[in-house]
């Protein structure tokens, strides 16, 4: 506008910087990430240098982007819209992708079991090994957990849109951390290879889909944050999903909500952990010899799972013997909890098994934070074990059977905004968390006797206009107690275990490092 008046103005819309801005918050996988991506950080003195190529440019508005385009043309997901046309689609990449999934059918249709089951494993490996950054799969484990590797929930991804691209298979979004382990995950393969018959040879661009499950890519429910009219023509019928997106997005949450208890209610559940063969089991992030075992209990919404403590985990150095443990019911075939004693004792239930009768500090993020204290007060009424700490990631109050403003809308929305990593919500995990959401205000959140550290974001994620709760507005769930400690991020509830975790980490080290945890363990 000011260039059309005849007025100097020039507009510079950078990429990444390495080291500074953003860029100083994200650590070496991420940046490698962003390499592999064809999306390389601006390094200061190339951002420099472009700031005065810009000036003397002429032109209003430039976008300073290093781009690789050989790390472009091998990403294995959905090349964004500006970027397409500097790798366009050719007959010739189609057809070489092709043919290396045929020659990879061959050697596994020509090799016997153990042979089909090493091939794919050599191949998870290799995959695994170059996402990690590793010069080679020797690096790697086959028996240990992706979670416990290094994984996250964008390298996850990145690995079985890389597994797809390998053999041809559709492979649900989730199917790395289901299947715990790469040995595990080529046997997983090699089920879906043997049921999926021959590959096609004809010479159409009709390959087997590989694509990621990106909203917007391919569902018509979902445009811009907007669900599709529900006549659309030629519409699939409507799923538990897309009804719930449609209320979130027309701002009438409360009535997804409400959608979602009632599934939950024709899911089977359990009144005691006594009627229920088994507990979801606690996996293992990381090992270490000395301090308390740190025991994280995941969120209860769909987004929810041992994989959302990945990144924090992965700041912690290895100086601590760190599990997360699942919120039963978001697996198809598990039963949920019919009131909030079940869950509690459920819960209470895991965390000894888990912790085996060593120190232990339970850990919570946002809603996980309100399993994790109530969880801690059940085990001291209980059982008289008292929990060496609790840690509150930004977790606000609920209780009395409502909640002190959380605001539903802007939790479902900004959980939309990451199906991207984790595909399209089933029904078992979308009723699982509408039972959850339920159910989680009336756990008893009586005061615990073990020390509090409540960890507090500075910044909003809600708009100062759209909710009138002033803690929102505020961007802060305030400490329950007067003798929790207060710590804060710079951060807010969704960068504070994603983009910020290396701060969050830090801040949990030095309170468990702390003389107030020296005390509490004198007086445990």
């Amino acid at each position: 506008h000011r260039r059309s008046l005849g007025l100097p103005a020039t507009s510079l819309a950078y990429g990444l910087w390495a080291g500074a801005g953003m860029g100083e918050w994200l650590g070496e996988a991420d940046l490698e990430r962003m390499r592999r991506q064809g999306l390389p950080a601006l390094e200061p003195a190339q951002g420099l240098a472009l700031f005065d190529a810009g000036l003397a440019s002429g032109r209003p508005a430039l976008v300073p982007l290093p781009v690789d385009v050989n790390a472009l043309r091998t990403r294995t997901d959905t090349i964004p819209a500006l970027l397409r046309d500097l790798v366009p689609t050719t007959r010739r990449r189609s057809s070489a992708s092709r043919t290396d999934v045929t020659s990879l059918r061959q050697r596994f249709a020509q090799a016997d079991a153990a042979g089909q089951e090493a091939l794919l494993k050599a191949l998870v490996m290799e995959r695994a090994a170059a996402l990690l950054g590793h010069s080679g799969a020797d690096a790697l484990d086959a028996q240990r957990d992706f979670l416990e590797t290094g994984f996250d929930s964008l390298s996850a991804m990145e690995l079985r849109n890389a597994l797809m691209k390998d053999t041809g298979l559709r492979l649900p979004p989730m199917v790395v951390f289901d299947s715990k382990s790469p040995a595990e995950l080529a046997r997983v393969l090699r089920t879906e290879l043997l049921a999926s018959g021959p590959l096609a040879t004809d010479d159409t661009d009709t390959a087997p889909a590989a694509t990621p499950d990106v909203p917007g890519d391919h569902d018509p429910t979902v445009s811009n944050g907007a669900a599709a009219p529900a006549s659309s023509p030629g519409r699939s019928p409507e799923t538990l999903r897309d009804l719930f997106h449609s209320a979130v997005v027309s701002g009438r949450a409360d009535k997804g909500f409400a959608l979602l208890q009632a599934a939950a209610d024709v899911r089977p559940g359990f009144d005691s952990p006594d009627e229920i063969d088994r507990l979801p089991g606690a996996v293992r992030l990381a090992d270490a010899p000395d301090g308390p075992h740190l025991i994280f209990l995941s969120t209860p919404m769909a987004t929810g799972g041992v994989h959302q403590h990945a990144r924090l985990v992965s700041h912690f150095g290895g100086k601590h013997k760190i599990s997360a443990l699942p919120v039963p019911g978001f697996v198809a075939g598990e039963s949920l909890p019919t009131s909030p004693d079940a869950a509690v004792q459920a819960l209470a239930r895991s965390v000894l098994e888990a912790a085996d009768g060593e120190p232990f500090v339970l850990l919570g993020y946002s809603s996980g934070g309100t399993l994790a204290y109530a969880t801690a007060g059940y085990l001291e009424r209980a059982y008289g074990v008292r929990p060496a700490g609790v840690v509150l990631l930004d977790t606000f109050k609920v209780h009395d059977g409502g909640s002190d403003g959380v605001p539903l809308d802007g939790l479902a929305l900004g959980m939309f905004d990451k199906e991207a990593v984790f595909g399209r919500f089933d029904s078992s995990r979308l009723s699982a968390m509408g039972r959850w959401v339920e159910l989680v205000p009336g756990l008893p959140l009586t005061p615990v006797d073990a020390p509090v550290l409540f960890v507090q974001c500075t910044q909003s994620f809600v708009p100062a206009g759209d909710d009138p709760s002033p803690e929102l507005v505020s961007g802060r769930a305030e400490p329950w107690e007067t003798g929790h400690t207060l710590r804060t991020v710079r951060a807010n509830h969704f960068t504070l275990v994603e983009d910020r975790a290396e701060d969050t980490a830090r801040v949990i080290d030095e309170w468990l490092a702390s003389d107030e945890m020296s005390a509490a363990e004198e007086t445990g």
